[in-house]
């Protein structure tokens, strides 16, 4: 299907114009826009490009969770250096991760049960409780311990359970309970809940404030929270209770 007339655009003009939205030569681009042959080789070729791009488009680059993690400092070494390594030749992957970077840095809110200005936030540790006979052990062992597991802080009880999404991902999800009649499940609703790599706590110093973390969360109504995707690796939880701020250490997530 090719046209005979003498301004008709070539070829590689009209790839040219697919590809980049180059403009035609003017007698070309005139031509074009009367005649039905070289419309249809137009149309032809944009085809073709939106084929290409669907298939092809950013196939070699890091997935959106993959650029999330490094930015998070979530990443393997190698993998961060591979990730880091395209992100030096890739204009896409560069602006994903400097916006990433800015949603990271940025302030989030989240609305927290009112409480006196006068109380201090306390860090409460809290201990693992093991099944089935119900006894506290020390902070050291939580590492070891199977899922689902308990444990408890004061009057607040946390029951975590390690799941799949349907992509087959990690995720981590938490069933909040107080037995303090005045603190029950919808005065827990909104907490804020934060989930860091234990490494990089290690290296802080345990100063949460220092550093980012990997992911957050809020309580919702009924008592629950879910992280996810969480990649393997061990980590440390913090729930933002009013006037308090409870620890959980050694949550550990592998493929087993």
């Amino acid at each position: 299907m090719d046209c005979m007339h003498d301004v008709a655009p070539s070829d590689e003009d009209l790839i040219a114009l697919a590809l980049d939205d180059e403009a035609l030569p003017e007698k070309a681009a005139d031509h074009l826009a009367t005649c039905e042959t070289c419309k249809k080789r137009l149309a032809r070729y944009q085809q073709t490009t939106a084929s290409l791009v669907s298939q092809f488009y950013r196939s070699q680059c890091p997935s959106g969770t993959e650029l999330s993690y490094y930015c998070a400092g979530g990443l393997p070494d190698a993998e961060r250096l591979r990730v880091a390594s395209h992100i030096l030749d890739c204009p896409l992957c560069r602006m994903e991760v400097e916006e990433t970077r800015q949603y990271l840095q940025a302030p989030i809110e989240f609305p927290v049960p009112a409480f006196s200005p006068r109380a201090l936030v306390r860090r409460i540790y809290a201990t693992l409780v093991k099944q089935p006979q119900l006894q506290f052990v020390l902070r050291s062992d939580a590492i070891d311990a199977p899922w689902p597991r308990q444990y408890k802080a004061e009057s607040v009880d946390i029951s975590l359970h390690v799941s799949r999404t349907s992509s087959g991902e990690h995720m981590l999800i938490g069933i909040l309970t107080s037995t303090n009649p005045d603190e029950d499940v919808e005065t827990l609703a909104g907490v804020a809940v934060e989930l860091y790599p234990m490494p990089q706590l290690l290296e802080s110093n345990g100063e949460f404030s220092k550093m980012l973390p990997l992911l957050r969360t809020q309580v919702d109504d009924l008592g629950n929270l879910v992280f996810k995707p969480v990649p393997t690796g061990v980590y440390t939880m913090i729930l933002r209770l009013p006037g308090r701020e409870v620890v959980v250490e050694g949550l550990a997530i592998s493929e087993t």
